[in-house]
């Protein structure tokens, strides 16, 4: 019994921890802060010891057991989840720091070559694109209830 109440007490504080991170980041540091933050969280679920699973619990704690489980196993979902987005973040946001110091570069340097004049072209699509991923994350992120699917309840 011991080892499901040291898990569920591992499982709140994560949760909890999890709930205070940010949800929507703004800005690339926040999203790259939210990418180490999410990838500790994901370090220290995987490092906890699971209880022994072919031991014998009774009923009360058999059942514990299995909501922490299945609690458990949403909490890695979601960690995952939030970090792969939290990745594309980052990757977004880098992406759109080189094309604009690029453009300004050939904006500040004459820029009227025919291969500055395409570059700038090919530079746009990508801030074109770079914004429409952005903007698919930032609304998933936005719509997400972190809350209610972590919450103990939600698992019942």
């Amino acid at each position: 019994m011991e080892q499901i109440i040291e898990m569920e007490t591992m499982l709140e504080n994560v949760e909890e921890k999890m709930n205070r991170l940010e949800e929507k980041p703004s800005t690339r540091i926040q999203a790259c802060q939210l990418l180490a933050k999410t990838k500790d969280l994901q370090k220290e679920v995987k490092e906890f010891p699971l209880p022994d699973l072919d031991a014998e619990y009774t009923d009360e704690e058999g059942d514990r057991l299995d909501l922490a489980l299945d609690r458990y196993n949403i909490l890695r979902q979601k960690l995952a989840d939030l970090e792969a987005k939290a990745e594309t973040l980052c990757v977004c946001w880098n992406k759109l720091d080189q094309d604009v110091t690029e453009l300004t570069h050939l904006l500040s340097s004459g820029g009227g070559s025919t291969r500055a004049i395409e570059r700038l072209d090919k530079s746009i699509a990508q801030l074109r694109d770079m914004f429409t991923v952005r903007d698919g994350i930032m609304s998933e992120l936005k719509n997400e209830d972190l809350q209610s699917t972590l919450s103990p309840a939600a698992a019942e």
